[in-house]
């Protein structure tokens, strides 16, 4: 890691990103010193998160209007429900701007423990490379997802124009189709299309992004975890001073209080990204009983969207659980201390290190490990049946095959068929 290298300078160009949408509207987020970044209310970003925020509140209480007009059902109250994880996403990300200046300070403050010797010979995690490959490829793909499903719109709004013969333009049918909460109230207008978008591409932003975030926090924590055990391992099976284990315990102590820091200050975002990726799959695994199609574009868009939730919710489990990776690999490397090297420095250490977890957690209801690639025990009130996410990558076959049988007794199977005709009832 190059000397300076810290977690700010790593993360601020992916945050200012993210203040394009309205997302963690702090003040010299891009600043080189962290004495400079700045929560005011009264600021330029404030106004324009602000009104992004009273934007998507609009189009949420829209979405409400339409929803109790037309029909409470599985699927618009998947929507309903999609809305008030994004909305509260936004305002679990006003919630961490207020503390985000005294977090990035105590963040800088233990980082410059790991930043000086011996620590500097023992930086080679790349943490500001990791950051931008996460996220290039997380929030690109998302891109890829958007386009897609924007093209599924446009594609099944000209075939209902068509075979349903509707004397409408081609984006007026879009519009309609695409917001028909908007339609019921708004008439439409060409130049409301970009507008509405722009406000859609702001609430649907922190889905990604908020899974995003969280492996940028994990890679952060685990650089300085990677340093500290690559010092211990750098005297493996060595008789070190009982100086040398004061030092290294009070640094990890340090990093341990940093995690806790963090995992009080974003286990709300945490709890929610999780909960709304899993009750994402199961719908969309809802759908997949039904035939969505003989349309490549409309199997296309589906798939890719099912299959990016899954790849981005393990991978956000992998990079966030090498947090955790790194302590038990320091707890490996304790055990090869030589007898005649044990003190009490060492097994004071060896205590610390076994009390409690050192990992990411959603409000202390799971932690981000490995362990949970195998059992995803999250306790939302979805009302499908829980234990889906009791099991999720290596036993995710059986649960998958359990919730189907589950959800196909309660399906009626005449409504599961071939759908060639795209009118609906006006």
């Amino acid at each position: 890691m190059p000397q300076g290298e810290t977690f700010h300078r790593a993360v601020s160009q992916v945050l200012f990103i993210s203040q394009i949408y309205g997302l963690l509207p702090v003040s010299n987020v891009r600043a080189r010193d962290v004495a400079d970044i700045r929560f005011r209310w009264l600021s330029p970003r404030i106004f324009y998160s602000g009104l992004v925020l009273v934007l998507n509140f609009c189009e949420f209480g829209a979405v409400i209007n339409y929803v109790i007009n037309v029909a409470i059902n599985f699927h618009t109250s998947s929507t309903l429900s999609l809305y008030i994880v994004c909305l509260m996403e936004h305002l679990f990300f006003w919630r961490l701007a207020i503390h985000w200046p005294s977090i990035m300070r105590s963040w800088h403050g233990v980082e410059q423990l790991f930043l000086r010797v011996p620590y500097r010979f023992y930086g080679e995690y790349r943490m500001k490379r990791r950051i931008y490959i996460v996220f290039t490829v997380v929030m690109v793909s998302a891109l890829v997802e958007h386009c897609l499903l924007l093209l599924n719109s446009f594609h099944l709004s000209n075939m209902e124009r068509i075979q349903c013969k509707i004397n409408v333009t081609y984006l007026e049918s879009v519009y309609k189709w695409e917001r028909p909460h908007f339609y019921m109230i708004i008439p439409y207008h060409f130049w409301l299309l970009p507008l509405f978008e722009w406000i859609n591409q702001t609430i649907a932003y922190p889905r990604s992004f908020t899974d995003c975030f969280i492996m940028c926090i994990g890679i952060g924590l685990a650089a300085r975890f990677n340093q500290l055990y690559r010092r211990i391992a750098a005297v493996h099976r060595k008789v070190m001073p009982a100086v040398f284990w004061t030092e290294v315990r009070e640094h990890y102590l340090a990093l341990k209080r940093l995690v806790r820091l963090l995992d009080a200050a974003i286990a709300p975002l945490v709890l929610l990204a999780f909960g709304n990726n899993m009750s994402f799959i199961c719908f969309q695994l809802f759908n997949s009983f039904k035939n969505i199609g003989v349309d490549f574009i409309v199997m296309v868009a589906f798939w890719y969207s099912l299959v990016f939730a899954i790849v981005r919710t393990s991978l956000t489990i992998f990079v966030a659980s090498s947090i955790n990776d790194f302590e038990r690999k320091i707890v490996t490397a304790l055990r090869d201390v030589p007898t005649k090297a044990w003190s009490i420095e060492v097994q004071r250490f060896s205590e610390q290190l076994g009390n409690d977890m050192t990992a990411l957690s959603g409000s202390g209801f799971f932690y981000l490990t490995r362990s949970l690639v195998l059992a995803v025990s999250l306790p939302t009130k979805l009302y499908i049946f829980w234990k889906i996410l009791q099991y999720y990558l290596f036993q995710m076959g059986t649960t998958i095959i359990t919730y189907e049988l589950m959800i196909s007794d309660v399906i009626n199977q005449g409504s599961i068929r071939q759908k060639t005709q795209y009118c609906r009832d006006y």
